[in-house]
């Protein structure tokens, strides 16, 4: 069965830790309607206490630490040499009012990184991948022209702008390496995110090296305890958590 990309993304709430805490409290409702009070009371309480969990650092980072840990940084000297840098999308927001500009957002660091490896010589061309909603300017197009602020010629980059998703991301990806006869890549996107993307992209037969940034397990003490639930540190888990199902899903459609 074929599901639609707006299906999918609607679908995909249904992971996120806000999502859940919502419909346990509104089947909380349903119950004490019903008069099961004693129910609607647990039903609540979870529907706190794991929005509670979420929100806290000490669970974010645990989450976080279950993708990240097998996807270490390494040095630039150790890093060999190959025919291009492949920089996922995910790292802008897309346009906003009264901006010139795509607006960058947490995982920016991907382009830092593509610029890096490009200035380090390790590739003589940055492919940049993301598509866009009907209407919107591709995600690769904002990247490329964030990437010629940077430094990076025009004429070393190449873009992909079809591609939605991470399988989309691998298999235009691999078309346009291909047509070029460039085999050897270095892949870049989130150190969370790499597991899945990794995968996918070695699926495609292509010589993968995996070139993980933007970490999300911050060093030194934070200004709020632990303990303590932050927005921030929801959005984390919720990455998290999303990344995990998102691999799985994967998995049982046979793209990994």
């Amino acid at each position: 069965m074929i599901i639609s990309f707006e299906l999918t993304k609607l679908l995909s709430l249904l992971v996120y830790p806000l999502t859940q805490a919502l419909l346990l409290s509104l089947v909380g409702v349903l119950l004490i309607r019903l008069g099961y009070l004693r129910s609607a009371s647990v039903a609540v309480l979870l529907a706190c206490g794991w929005l509670y969990l979420c929100s806290t650092a000490l669970f974010a980072d645990f989450l976080m630490g279950t993708l990240e840990k097998d996807y270490t940084p390494k040095a630039l000297s150790v890093i060999g040499n190959a025919d291009a840098i492949v920089v996922l999308g995910g790292a802008t927001r897309g346009d906003t009012h009264l901006s010139t500009r795509g607006d960058l957002n947490q995982q920016a660091d991907r382009l830092l990184y593509a610029v890096e490896l490009y200035r380090a010589g390790k590739a003589p061309l940055v492919l940049v991948s993301g598509g866009s909603a009907p209407g919107d300017r591709p995600e690769a197009q904002l990247m490329e022209e964030i990437l010629q602020l940077m430094g990076v010629p025009a004429s070393d980059i190449l873009r992909e702008s079809a591609s939605r998703t991470t399988y989309d991301n691998a298999r235009y990806s691999a078309i346009l390496l291909e047509g070029r006869r460039l085999r050897r890549i270095l892949l870049v996107t989130s150190a969370f995110h790499m597991r899945r993307a990794l995968g996918v992209f070695r699926q495609t037969g292509l010589d993968v090296v995996p070139a993980p940034t933007d970490y999300q397990r911050v060093v030194g003490q934070p200004v709020v305890p632990a303990w303590l639930p932050t927005a921030e540190d929801l959005g984390r888990s919720t990455y998290a958590l999303r990344e995990h199902v998102g691999y799985w899903v994967y998995r049982y459609r046979g793209w990994l």
